[in-house]
């Protein structure tokens, strides 16, 4: 019987090949807008476009109160936009398929959002169906999310049909999530396999996945899906 497995993803702006490397592997991936939004790190910070310094931020207003990432508000004062689409252009004009995806990213950046959450969630939405990527999306800010982890896990899990859970190794042994506890719900779970030893994917490992996909277009999930032959461990 196939393993069909669910994952959970903190969203991020413009992460990295990693990212999407492991959300390949997941049958489902949640978008997990519930979370807290955390200052300072890849929610609203992008991974290097093309060197280090090359780094986008969505600004975001602070008003002193915790809140999900899911209704985190965007300073709406701030020309960001028109500065991020500036610099992609700058950075990846010629590259070959930039006359592919750029249109539709500025079609993107076009939009009203408010929301940090909102527009996080479209842009994993266009860059999962640009990688071509087989993964159903779901969004925890639109579920029931309340509850422990392991809770969280298996009501997605009961949601959407899947028997498994995968995460990385650190998830499971710094007790983020119970392994045995899910076990105890019925949930199996898994290991993500590690990015592979190609020089072809670490040459872009740590680089934002616009980066990737600009260059290769929509070969670029097709080459993700090819190394995906290793076969998902168990945790």
């Amino acid at each position: 019987m196939k393993k069909t497995a669910l994952g959970s993803f903190r969203p991020a702006f413009f992460p990295s090949l990693e990212y999407f490397w492991q959300m390949a592997q997941c049958d489902v991936a949640v978008f997990a807008d519930h979370l807290q939004y955390t200052k300072g790190s890849s929610i609203n910070r992008s991974a290097p476009l093309y060197d280090t310094n090359d780094i986008l931020r969505i600004p975001v207003r602070h008003n002193g109160e915790h809140t999900g990432i899911f209704n985190k508000q965007i300073d709406l004062h701030s020309p960001w936009r028109q500065k991020h689409l500036k610099t992609i252009r700058h950075l990846f004009h010629n590259f070959p398929f930039a006359y592919y995806y750029l249109p539709e990213l500025e079609e993107l950046y076009g939009e009203n959002f408010r929301n940090l959450g909102d527009f996080l969630w479209r842009l994993t939405e266009r860059l999962v169906k640009w990688l071509h990527l087989p993964v159903k999306l779901l969004r925890s800010g639109q579920l029931g999310n309340k509850g422990g982890a392991e809770e969280l896990i298996f009501n997605w899990c009961k949601l959407s049909g899947a028997t498994f859970y995968i995460a990385g190794a650190e998830e499971f042994k710094n007790k983020w999530t119970d392994k045995e506890k899910l076990d105890s719900l019925g949930i199996g779970t898994l290991l993500f396999a590690p990015l592979p030893e190609s020089h072809l994917l670490q040459n872009y490992a740590s680089l934002s996945i616009v980066h990737y996909l600009l260059q290769f277009g929509p070969e670029g999930g097709y080459i993700i899906r090819q190394y995906l032959s290793q076969k998902r461990r168990p945790a």
